[in-house]
C-alpha cells in the first residue's frame, strides 16, 4: 500500500532519518502549502510505519520546544 505523510518542511532531516532507521524509502512528492512536504511510502504495515511517524511527530515536538 502507498501511505502519504505530510510534514512541515523544517521536519524532514527527522523523518528523513527515522524513515530510513526503520528500513521505509519515501519519495517526496509536493506540498500542499509553502511550508509543508508530502511524503510518499510504500509498506506492507502500516501499524509499523505509523510507530515511526509518532515517533518522529514526537522528536520534532521536543526538537521545537527547545528552539
Amino acid at each position: 500500500m502507498k501511505a502519504g505523510i505530510v510534514i512541515d518542511k523544517w521536519k524532514l532531516p527527522i523523518f528523513s532519518r527515522r524513515l530510513k532507521e526503520a528500513g521505509f524509502a519515501y519519495e517526496e512528492v509536493g506540498s500542499l502549502t509553502s511550508d509543508s512536504l508530502t511524503l510518499v511510502v510504500v509498506t506492507d504495515s502500516a501499524q509499523a510505519l505509523g510507530q515511526v511517524v509518532l515517533a518522529a511527530n514526537k522528536e520534532a515536538a521536543q526538537t521545537k520546544a527547545r528552539k
